[in-house]
């Protein structure tokens, strides 16, 4: 795979059906390669072997379809497509495609438009390359968000909050515009988790009804203080964005705070699939949202090289551990579901897949 298909954006997308009471599943290639010898080179759940290849056929100008696959009982599957000459591997990041659900990432970051590791062109390849449709997105400023036009993305952005410097009226507009929620970060911003300065912001998120996301790690962002801040609010959803980014104590110790207030939630970037499994036991499924803090390490964020989830795993492997591990409706909950009843997805006018 040498020779690369020149860069545009593709998509490489399901096309499902029924046929005499069974379900289809087909790829759609839509991308810069096009002809008679275009091929669909594929593997599932991580490119485990055998790897195969079938032909696509051209149904329209720039769009060709896959024959029937059988998916059996696997998780998801990754591929590529060359024209025997060229191959479409989204950047090196290859393209993967969920069989048993629609993964959201609940903890984002896109810093405008721009082509960097943290602009939209970097993340939407990310996306490819982990099979995620859609996600909740931050950024240190605000006002870099407004240039894109989340009309044509699956993100939804929250509101970056700095006590004292946001004002309410801004948080208000933001999220009348459709911003899904509130950003915390006292570890950047300098400010302890539970300050009383929070408060004016978390009584409107309490009018709104959004929840609210709040990094968790050492020091001002502690656990302890994100339970304290969720018992003065208790029907505000406070997310601990890490869990905790930091010691597995401090992990057990933000599992314990969500199994004793209900208002809080975990979100797991940066966690194992192991560590994730076992907080799922710790406080249920319906508590934890599946996130990767992509893309802050660029288009592979999810398959990179060395492994970036604790220096032993990337997400695209784990991801297929956690599934089966789960099981499918755990899995469902985990990896989607949960994101968007809190985040109130299906009540904006942008719904998620």
């Amino acid at each position: 795979m040498n020779t690369r298909a020149p860069q545009k954006q593709a998509t490489v997308d399901w096309l499902k059906s029924e046929e005499n009471g069974k379900r289809e599943w087909q790829v759609v290639y839509r991308g810069p390669l096009s002809g008679p010898s275009l091929r669909l080179h594929y593997g599932f759940d991580a490119w485990q072997e055998p790897i195969q290849e079938v032909a696509l056929e051209e149904i329209a100008p720039g769009c060709a379809v896959s024959p029937p696959l059988q998916v059996d009982d696997h998780v998801v599957l990754d591929c590529v497509v060359t024209d025997g000459k060229r191959w479409d591997n989204n950047q090196n990041a290859d393209y993967r495609l969920w069989i048993a659900c629609e993964p959201l990432d609940a903890h984002m970051h896109v810093s405008g438009r721009g082509s960097g590791d943290l602009g939209i062109v970097s993340l939407h390849t990310a996306m490819a390359s982990a099979g995620i449709r859609c996600g909740i997105v931050s950024w240190v400023n605000n006002l870099a968000l407004d240039r894109i036009d989340w009309a044509t993305t699956c993100l939804f952005p929250l509101v970056w909050v700095r006590p004292g410097e946001t004002t309410p009226e801004e948080v208000r507009t933001r999220l009348a515009a459709g911003f899904v929620g509130l950003k915390l970060h006292p570890t950047v911003d300098d400010y302890p988790a539970d300050t009383p300065e929070l408060d004016p912001y978390l009584e409107i998120a309490a009018e709104v009804g959004c929840p609210v996301a709040c990094h968790s790690a050492p020091g001002d962002a502690d656990p302890d203080h994100i339970r304290r801040l969720a018992e003065r609010f208790p029907q505000v959803p406070i997310i601990f964005y890490h869990t905790y980014l930091g010691p597995a104590e401090g992990r057990r110790r933000a599992a314990q705070h969500a199994r004793e207030q209900p208002n809080l939630y975990l979100e797991t970037s940066w966690c194992s699939w192991r560590e994730v499994s076992r907080l799922v036991a710790e406080v249920g499924a319906e508590r934890v949202l599946f996130g990767s803090d992509a893309s802050v390490d660029g288009p592979h964020h999810y398959c990179r090289r060395p492994p970036n989830v604790e220096g032993q795993e990337t997400y695209n492997e784990g991801l297929v551990a956690l599934v089966r591990a789960l099981g499918p409706q755990s899995a469902r909950q985990v990896l989607g579901d949960n994101a968007r009843r809190l985040f109130r997805l299906n009540d904006h006018t942008r719904q998620c897949p």
